[in-house]
């Protein structure tokens, strides 16, 4: 069958060419002013049987420029997606992330992109390929509070507002960005970061990922846990992935049986979810490498 349609588009082609030969060099023409009668395909111009039929075939023909192509309906999970951020420079303050120091990102150096969920409403769920280079650290209280706030706020910095209409943290679904206080009421032991773990195991086959510069990487979830050591200590951490596993035992604080405070400044990489805009086209690629990502229009 896709041989088949292949034969008709080179048909509608070459008489695309021989209608432009015959009207000579001179002439401007509107491929929607021809029309094109198949039962091939429900459209009634050139033009648009042309998007149709590339859409049938579930790809952009060899040597052919589809841009009107949709995303959404050639796209699978696992596929790969060339979309680059626009910011170049971000500033992480420390009054965010109670670190010793302010911390700076680049955005735009994470480009590759891999689908984990096609979503009802149209829209795509994506996260990067690699983690960033640095290794992005919350320290103290201060730290432990704002863990899942600040990272969601940081993923909101590898946006490209053509097509992202929202970014979060990998493993952030509906905890509690930022707490008042710590304790087992106000910032609890979090949920719900296992689904974007779940979507990555099914679309890709693997939590495990390097970084830019081709180390393992080890990246934060957008969650908190904290258990006691023994009966002297209590330990506040954030959970991350390390190689292909979960680790919950990231310490960030502690609080000692007298009360008192420490800080143990933990430093993960950053890996960012997507969500694309239905409706986006594509002008290239076919998904199934990195060196052949979707471009998108």
């Amino acid at each position: 069958m896709k041989k088949r349609i292949k034969q008709i588009i080179g048909v509608i082609i070459g008489i695309i060419i021989g209608i432009s030969t015959t009207v000579g060099a001179t002439t401007i023409f509107n491929s929607k002013d021809i029309t094109y009668s198949s039962d091939k395909t429900s459209k009634t111009n050139v033009k648009d049987s042309l998007d149709e039929l590339y859409t049938n075939l579930g790809k952009c023909p060899e040597g052919l420029s589809c841009v009107n192509l949709k995303l959404n309906d050639v796209v699978d999970l696992g596929d790969y997606i060339s979309m680059t951020p626009t910011s170049t420079s971000y500033t992480i303050s420390k009054d965010l992330t109670g670190y010793t120091s302010d911390q700076t990102i680049n955005p735009s150096e994470l480009n590759i992109w891999r689908v984990i969920s096609k979503n009802e409403d149209g829209t795509i769920d994506v996260i990067s390929e690699y983690t960033c280079n640095e290794c992005i650290s919350f320290n103290d209280k201060t730290g432990y509070m704002n863990l899942a706030g600040g990272l969601n706020l940081v993923a909101t910095q590898y946006t490209n507002t053509k097509y992202v209409s929202k970014t979060r943290n990998v493993g952030y679904s509906n905890q509690i960005e930022y707490c008042n206080e710590v304790s087992e009421t106000s910032c609890p032991k979090d949920t719900g970061y296992e689904s974007d773990l779940d979507l990555i195991n099914e679309a890709i086959g693997t939590l495990y990922t390097k970084n830019l510069a081709g180390g393992e990487a080890f990246y934060w979830l957008a969650s908190r846990n904290y258990f006691l050591d023994g009966v002297n200590r209590a330990n506040y951490t954030g959970q991350s992935v390390e190689g292909d596993h979960l680790v919950t035992g990231n310490v960030i604080a502690y609080q000692n049986a007298d009360g008192s405070w420490g800080a143990v400044p933990s430093c993960r990489q950053l890996r960012p979810v997507l969500t694309l805009k239905t409706d986006i086209k594509i002008t290239n690629g076919d998904g199934k490498s990195a060196s052949t990502a979707f471009e998108l229009r």
